[in-house]
């Protein structure tokens, strides 16, 4: 059945976020130091078996609009350590306690990042594990510091992740996250007709999402099917 083994990207981004109001986390250098700490490879690699993709962007392969070309933030322990130190914060010792939280089934990733970042940063960070639905009504209320989540396509355009979880009057913006030059984008994307045009300005609006670093988009699902090879078009 080798011969008839299709990969097929999912429309789906496993994350970390960072409530962007709450500390240590209101600085942005905190929130990049923990980027530069993250091996998204390391991570698909070991923990799946490469059975995911790491993600840079927000937006996964296969979604019209995909950039390959966003600003890949890869792991940097050297520099991580340096925008920790440069943060207001000044360093792991200036740091307010840190709770992690997750829902059943993301503790596993987060013990192998918790462990992480207490390697290359020398930062403690608890572990809360929390019942879904009360997990999903206190992200709603913005109460967790940085916590653990996915997101899958409602329909297959970068409106439906970008606005949604990074416009800063969206309802879906569960960090916090605030940026008039990100608002800009995507409203003129909003109404823009000309399909490249529009796309180009949801690249805009990602690169700086991932500069800005409200998220660290983890991976991205694959699935697996098998393809007759009388199946045409599919």
């Amino acid at each position: 059945l080798h011969a008839e083994l299709v990969t097929v990207p999912q429309l789906t981004v496993q994350y970390v976020a960072f409530h962007t109001r709450l500390e240590p986390f209101d600085d942005e250098n905190v929130r990049l130091a923990f980027v530069y700490a993250t091996d998204r490879e390391k991570l698909a690699e070991v923990m799946f078996k490469r059975s995911v993709v790491p993600a840079w962007g927000v937006m996964p392969p296969g979604l019209p609009g995909y950039n390959p070309d966003v600003p890949r933030l890869a792991y940097d322990p050297e520099k991580a350590r340096q925008l920790l130190a440069q943060s207001r914060y000044g360093g792991p010792a200036g740091l307010p306690p840190i709770v992690f939280a997750v829902s059943a089934g993301g503790s596993r990733i987060a013990e192998a990042l918790a462990a992480t970042y207490a390697d290359v940063l020398g930062v403690e960070v608890e572990i809360q594990q929390v019942e879904w639905g009360d997990f999903l009504r206190d992200i709603n209320q913005g109460a967790y510091q940085m916590f653990f989540l996915g997101w899958s396509a409602d329909y297959p355009d970068p409106q439906n992740f970008l606005d949604i979880h990074f416009h800063s009057a969206s309802d879906g913006n569960s960090t916090g996250y605030s940026n008039p030059e990100v608002d800009a984008l995507l409203e003129q994307a909003r109404v823009e007709q000309d399909e490249e045009r529009r796309f180009a300005l949801y690249r805009q609006a990602e690169t700086i999402i991932v500069q800005d670093a409200p998220w660290i988009p983890l991976y991205h699902g694959v699935q697996y099917e098998l393809v007759k090879p009388y199946v045409k078009g599919l």
